[in-house]
């Protein structure tokens, strides 16, 4: 949903009101852009990559609940980051 701020499409609009349109606040000034959807190319790298991902998520939604808050608290506190 776009945000607008001051009167109807005079001042200042971001967000997106549909799929279709999307309003932005470039260095050149306000900006309206027709967003086309992007096409969801179905490559070897993607694929390794996607695989990879699914597994890592996977083995995160099998891990016992206080182990994730194990990790919850290491990222917070900053004794571990992720690459």
């Amino acid at each position: 949903m776009a945000k607008i701020t001051g009167p109807l499409l005079s001042q200042e609009a971001q967000g997106s009101v549909s799929p279709c349109f999307t309003f932005s606040n470039r260095k050149t000034g306000q900006q309206v852009r027709w967003q086309n959807k992007q096409k969801d190319r179905v490559t070897p790298d993607r694929t390794v990559q996607r695989e990879k991902f699914s597994l890592g998520l996977d083995l995160w939604r099998s891990l016992p609940d206080n182990e994730k808050n194990y990790w919850d608290i290491l990222l917070k506190t900053g004794e571990v980051t992720i690459p």
